[in-house]
């Protein structure tokens, strides 16, 4: 019997069909399986979970069908300490049962870190180096020495903080420079408008100080804005050397600043055309 003759037999035609069948069977099964594995086509939608605090989600019943890692934690002094800062997938994404939602958190502990040594080093110098450190610089203080412009002490809260002490992120650091004893006087920059650090670096670039500062109208200093100075600004004003700026400053969510300081630049130019005003 040949080949041909033998594929036309009965019995090679039943156990074709039967391993046809089978093979459907096998591949029906597997698909399921897949499927059944997978979660093919099921989906949900990723709740929002910024801003919760752990035993705050357990209590979501739309996280049931989640798993939550938590896989860092970092220092946000504007967020509730333990809350979620950041999530991946984020809030509204499709994803598949089980998924892992993975949550950066806000340090319950603040991050320190060593102070650096900055005597000697100048104030732009010293500026940068606190940038670095993740440290504010605040106010500068200038005292007659032959050092000019070079860093004489460090300070926190008043009292002096040696190199390599452990402190808080983001500690505000207040500085001594030295000023030569020629003194010397300098344009008096235009401080309206502008947020607390930005006023604090144009008067540590011109060699001068800040004075007093208030907050109206509980102004959040992280984003209060310059709404007045003392002395007044105007073009070409020199003061002293280190001498103290007095600041006013406002909330910019409630306060019109855009037409404040055009209304100031108009008052301005008023009075340098103003061939009566002696003021300027």
């Amino acid at each position: 019997m040949n080949f041909l003759e033998f594929i036309r037999t009965r019995i090679f035609v039943r156990n074709f069909l039967i391993s046809v069948a089978l093979t459907i069977v096998v591949i029906s099964l597997i698909l399921w399986a897949l499927k059944w594995y997978t979660h093919h086509g099921e989906s949900m939608i990723v709740p929002s979970l910024i801003g919760l605090t752990p035993d705050q989600i357990e209590q979501l019943e739309t996280i049931s069908d989640l798993e939550v890692i938590i896989v860092d934690s970092v220092f946000d002094a504007k967020m509730p300490r333990g809350s979620v800062l950041i999530q991946d997938p984020i809030p509204g994404s499709k994803v598949k049962r089980n998924r892992k939602v993975y949550l950066t958190t806000v340090a319950v502990m603040p991050e320190k870190v060593d102070m650096p040594d900055l005597v000697d080093l100048t104030l732009r110098q010293a500026a940068a180096t606190l940038e670095t450190y993740g440290l504010k610089l605040g106010k500068v203080t200038y005292v007659p020495d032959i050092a000019a412009n070079a860093v004489l002490g460090q300070y926190h809260k008043n009292q002096a903080i040696e190199p390599g002490f452990e402190i808080l992120k983001n500690s505000v650091i207040d500085l001594r420079v030295g000023q030569s004893f020629g003194g010397g006087r300098f344009q008096l920059p235009f401080l309206i408008g502008k947020t607390r650090q930005e006023a604090l670096d144009l008067l540590n670039k011109n060699l001068l100080t800040v004075g007093d500062e208030t907050y109206n109208d509980d102004a959040d200093p992280e984003t209060a804005r310059v709404y007045s100075q003392s002395p007044s600004y105007s073009p070409g004003r020199l003061l002293n050397a280190g001498q103290p700026v007095s600041l006013v400053f406002k909330d910019p969510s409630v306060f019109d600043f855009e037409t404040h300081i055009q209304q100031f630049a108009n008052d301005t130019l008023n009075k340098q055309i103003d061939p009566e005003n002696n003021e300027f």
